[in-house]
């Protein structure tokens, strides 16, 4: 029998539209976003389906991936799911443009090539307030170029600098910043390498744009498609076959990786067809519901955007989520133990915490599977899970544990020293937003001292707890 669920209420629509050109698909968390997806992958894929073929649904996370892949428990040599960077760097191979070990392997590697960028055009410009921002600023600001597909200096200097809340200054500010882009892709390209991850996709659209030889696919969904750069999606859209479909399926509110960038800057073109949009929400009870609402209506969250959905409570019924005020992070611990190894006995749990270190050390010993990239399957089997809220974007469970919910673990320290105030409380309160919507039926949450400004006043949002 197939996990996906039998649609409900609109879903249909967007399962049937139309097999040729473009569509854009908007709702929030729980709005069953993947259901659709992987519905209407298989339509397309299917022989009695009009302008059927080869069909490709690609997203940003890998345990997302795998996600899918359970979805789609029917055979079908048809489908193919798979990581966008792994879609990338195979196109790339297959052009001829990618070699072994060509892209710099982590982001350790790419802040010491920037520090050296940094070092170098500092040396000849001399000193400015610039340099005065951390290395990791530099970084995402050289991602978001490539990412934008800037092509010059003159092209940076009058693009809006969509992504930050607060803006950067044109002038010399961005001409130092240019330089410095210049530089580190000199630096990187004598260290040997050719790309960065986040410019896979400005390459592959370049290259599909000057190649004329047959598209493998047909059809191309893309799922949490606010996570992708526009260049990576403007390389799906010249990647599907000519007279087939490119379907984008997303939910800027939980746009959790730095991009915040519309759908209209990769090349998607509706023409005269309308943006889909979903507001009611299948996954989530109406009480863990009001939370996200809350969260979403806040001043950290809140933009005068017409891509963001404004969500709708659902009808499901379910307990209050609850919040734990402990004395320690020793009580804090042990609370969250002893209540997730008995909830997993019969339910599908997740202990999500902001750092990787943080979920190990309230899971400890207990038997687990950990939401990794490299997890080889899923099922929905009853089981604890651990991750980190980026680990767990997609994924949904029964009961949801966040702990260590403090003032200074989230906003996370290292997002507050690399951001304006207002763009690391804006990036936080999205990965906050993230966890929360992945509790079907109940939500914990705990934490110590001072709870973390980024959740809603408790205007009987929660019932609250000292332990």
């Amino acid at each position: 029998m197939s996990p996906l669920p039998t649609p409900r209420g609109q879903q249909p629509k967007v399962v049937f539209l139309a097999a040729t050109g473009h569509n854009v698909v908007l709702g929030t968390a729980g709005t069953g976003k993947s259901t659709m997806a992987m519905l209407r992958a298989l339509h397309l894929a299917r022989p009695t389906t009009t302008n059927n073929g080869p069909v490709l649904v690609v997203t940003f996370n890998n345990t997302l991936v795998t996600h899918l892949k359970y979805l789609v428990s029917e055979t079908n040599a048809q489908v193919t799911v798979e990581s966008y960077h792994l879609f990338a760097r195979g196109y790339l191979n297959w052009l001829g443009l990618m070699s072994y070990g060509s892209i710099v392997p982590d982001s350790d590697r790419v802040e010491a090539l920037v520090r050296t960028a940094i070092a170098s055009v500092k040396s000849a410009v001399g000193e400015h307030a610039l340099f005065g921002q951390p290395v990791s600023w530099f970084v995402d600001e050289i991602h978001w170029i490539s990412g934008m597909g800037v092509a010059s200096e003159d092209e940076y200097q009058e693009r809006p600098r969509l992504g930050r809340r607060t803006p950067l200054a044109g002038g010399a500010p961005r001409s130092i910043a240019w330089a410095v882009h210049d530089e580190y892709r000199r630096v990187r390209a004598d260290a040997g390498f050719t790309y960065d991850w986040d410019d896979l996709g400005g390459a592959l659209a370049k290259a599909l744009q000057s190649d004329d030889r047959p598209r493998r696919y047909r059809h191309i969904i893309i799922d949490e498609g606010q996570d992708l750069w526009p260049t990576d999606i403007r390389s799906l859209v010249h990647a599907v076959q000519p007279g087939g479909s490119l379907t984008f399926f997303g939910d800027y509110h939980q746009s959790i990786y730095g991009q915040g960038l519309s759908w209209r800057w990769t090349g998607i073109q509706l023409g005269n067809r309308p943006v889909e949009k979903f507001r009611d929400n299948y996954r989530n009870t109406a009480q863990i519901a009001r939370v996200a609402i809350a969260m979403a209506a806040s001043d950290f969250m809140k933009a005068d955007d017409d891509d963001l959905v404004e969500p709708r409570q659902p009808a499901a019924d379910g307990p209050m989520p609850t919040m734990v005020k402990c004395q320690s992070a020793d009580v804090e611990i042990k609370m969250v133990r002893n209540f997730a190894r008995a909830a997993s006995e019969d339910q599908k749990v997740a202990i999500l915490a902001r750092t990787w270190s943080q979920a190990s050390s309230a899971v400890g010993q207990l038997p687990h599977i950990e939401l990794r990239k490299d997890m080889a399957t899923w099922d929905d089997e009853p089981g604890l899970y651990v991750g980190t809220y980026h680990s767990a974007k997609g994924l949904e469970f029964d009961a949801v544990f966040l702990p260590f919910l403090t003032d200074d673990s989230i906003p996370h320290y290292f997002v507050l020293q690399d951001y304006p105030e207002d763009e690391a409380y804006s990036r936080e309160a999205r990965l906050l937003y993230v966890s929360i919507t992945r509790a079907r039926s109940s939500l914990v949450m705990s934490y110590t001292g001072r709870l973390t400004p980024l959740l809603p006043p408790n205007d009987n949002l929660w019932l609250e707890e000292t332990r």
